[in-house]
């Protein structure tokens, strides 16, 4: 082998075992972001200044990586339930309400049925919860998703939004407000 092949296969090797630390050091590499849901452990995410759970404040939402959801183990919240089945206006929102990083949506879904308590029947399951399946096959949608009165597609001010996945992402929580009252308002005969 000449020195010029010995190079070659040097720098081969060195190459090599750099992807290789990556690959180790980094394993969420190249994984899209609700792939990556419970890879951090909660308290650890809470230390990197990530989103706190809903309990701790409802207006500490996040969209990042950290957030998303999972089937995997961890700590998860009850199923709250608000107001009463059949009313006009049907809320089903399947979140990942542990992690926190869909507080602002749960906020602002909580703050519409305060408006319209006899409107509005909203339940809020965590997605990584006992209850999960339960509601998944009522939604018919595997990941994050807020349904209102059976659908997750909206258009608002001219802007089609998907109520599906991280807020931020395909809506911002601000759009819940406006697509619930649209749906309240009267029907043209």
């Amino acid at each position: 082998m000449g020195s010029g092949e010995k190079k070659v296969a040097i720098a081969l090797v060195v190459v090599l075992a750099a992807l290789v630390a990556v690959y180790v050091l980094l394993p969420n590499l190249g994984r899209q972001p609700n792939d990556m849901a419970g890879m951090m452990p909660q308290g650890m995410a809470q230390a990197a200044g990530q989103a706190q759970p809903a309990a701790a404040g409802a207006g500490a939402g996040a969209s990042d990586a950290a957030c998303a959801t999972s089937s995997g183990g961890g700590q998860n919240a009850k199923t709250q339930e608000f107001g009463k089945a059949g009313a006009k206006v049907e809320v089903l929102a399947l979140i990942p309400v542990a992690h926190g990083c869909h507080a602002t949506s749960e906020a602002q879904l909580k703050k519409a049925y305060q408006a319209h308590p006899n409107d509005i029947h909203l339940t809020i399951v965590d997605s990584q919860g006992p209850d999960a399946a339960k509601y998944r096959s009522k939604v018919k949608v595997n990941w994050t998703v807020i349904s209102i009165n059976g659908k997750s597609a909206f258009t608002v001010n001219g802007k089609q939004v998907q109520l599906e996945k991280a807020e931020g992402m395909s809506y911002q929580p601000a759009d819940l407000l406006p697509i619930i009252e649209q749906q309240l308002k009267p029907k043209a005969a």
